[in-house]
């Protein structure tokens, strides 16, 4: 986003003005209103579509799974395979979203995923067997996939560098926003967890369109020519192998894998647990709505991380969601204490997430596109594995209690894999040699 933070002298008579013995010219400014105006955009469109595809789309089954279960006679390990294949639909279509991002830009990926968000729910709303469910549920989650990895590139792109943190937190908030919705919708739908479902999808629709209409065709660094020498990045197009190799992002992929699973739990199973526990269904609505509204805050993590760094936010927030997931069966009787919890859960979750991505995006600023999908893809990777295993403990007669407690401490361990205050990762001089080859030989 452009911003002008000195004094102008402004002269009635002179269609320039002096900032810091430099001229701007009015063109000038009017190029950087436009690109404020179209950062403004982009963020709110980026927002609304992560809040269809991720909020609606992949986490909104948890809402409906005590009344689904009942209606089409699903037993919790079958829940759990159905939840887990919404993540297997992500990692899917993460491995493509990046091919497909360099292809035709991230426009074609961020409104195909708004497309299958909309299937996906169109036909959870028709399901009548399980294996139904599970097809239409493994579409939806692809969305999110292909979507949210082509933001990365955005963000680098055509957003100042300054400006980069607050946007992307801002966007991925949008979660919180699909999640909290998703309470009043479902009140309005009459508790009709399918009418909920259309209408879901007749929302990712309008959202797709808006996309298209917001996100520009081209990829041109239009900030890199205004950012000084030194801080100007070249994304590469270096494919998932340099990434990967990288020594200093390992830390940031155990504790990508290993939240996945640690959250897995709260997000499939916290509004069964209430529902065993006797809690009324304007209860658990409540308790949903309230962890989509803290989720929105989110936002905040590009303020935390200014005020106190990456390291001790990312540690703090990580021992609070481990407090809040293992807490829960403790105090399911209790609704405020389930509303403390679920809004430190949805505060916690988006904005640790959040710092995930910038982990990624700090070490990545060479290849963002790719580091941010396999970081979020190893995310969903655990959040896959996560339901399938929950429910084969509970049918094996493994406690709920027992599940929450193991999955708090797991989430509590991670918070002593920090980001490294020397966190970029060397780009590899043979990657460099290579991508500057294909570029050539493109041009």
């Amino acid at each position: 986003m452009f911003k002008v933070d000195v004094m102008l002298n402004i002269s009635k008579s002179s269609k320039h003005m002096s900032v810091a013995g430099d001229v701007v010219t009015e063109e000038v400014i009017k190029e950087g209103e436009l690109l404020a105006h179209q950062t403004r955009n982009f963020t709110f469109a980026g927002l609304a579509m992560v809040a269809v595809t991720f909020g609606l789309a992949r986490y909104g089954f948890g809402l409906f799974v005590p009344d689904i279960s009942r209606d089409l006679s699903l037993s919790p390990d079958v829940i759990g395979l159905i939840a887990g294949s919404s993540y297997i639909g992500y990692l899917c279509a993460t491995l493509s979203a990046a091919g497909i991002s360099r292809h035709f830009g991230p426009r074609v990926p961020i409104v195909l995923g708004g497309v299958t968000a909309g299937l996906g729910m169109l036909l959870v709303g028709f399901s009548e067997t399980g294996l139904g469910l599970l097809i239409a549920i493994f579409i939806a989650g692809t969305s999110p996939g292909l979507s949210y990895p082509p933001f990365s590139e955005v963000i680098v792109r055509q957003i100042y560098k300054q400006d980069q943190e607050r946007t992307y937190a801002w966007i991925n908030s949008g979660t919180g926003f699909g999640v909290a919705v998703a309470g009043p919708i479902v009140l309005f739908s009459a508790f009709d967890w399918r009418s909920a479902y259309m209408i879901f999808a007749g929302l990712a629709l309008l959202v797709s369109i808006w996309n298209f209409s917001t996100i520009r065709t081209d990829v041109k660094d239009v900030t890199q020519d205004k950012q000084p020498s030194d801080q100007r990045v070249t994304p590469l197009d270096t494919g998932f192998a340099a990434v990967i190799k990288c020594a200093k992002a390992r830390p940031l992929f155990v504790a990508a894998l290993g939240y996945g699973l640690a959250s897995s739990a709260y997000w499939t199973f916290a509004v069964d647990l209430l529902y065993d526990a006797g809690d009324a269904e304007n209860t658990r609505i409540i308790f949903w709505s309230v962890l989509g509204t803290a989720g929105i805050f989110g936002f905040l993590a590009g303020w935390l991380t200014s005020n106190f760094g990456l390291r001790g936010s990312y540690c703090a927030l990580m021992v609070v969601t481990a407090v809040s997931i293992g807490a829960l069966p403790m105090i399911a009787t209790s609704n405020y204490a389930i509303f403390a919890s679920s809004a430190v859960f949805g505060l916690g979750f988006i904005v640790t997430t959040a710092f995930l991505g910038m982990w990624s995006l700090r070490i990545f600023d060479w290849a963002p596109a790719t580091g941010f999908a396999i970081t979020f893809f190893l995310i969903s990777l655990g959040q896959g594995i996560g339901p399938v295993l929950i429910g084969l403990c509970l049918r094996n007669g493994v406690e709920m209690d027992w599940i929450f407690g193991l999955c708090g401490l797991l989430c509590l361990a991670l918070a002593f894999i920090i980001p490294p205050r020397a966190d970029r990762c060397p780009i590899d001089g043979n990657v460099v040699k290579r991508a500057k080859s294909v570029f050539f030989s493109k041009n």
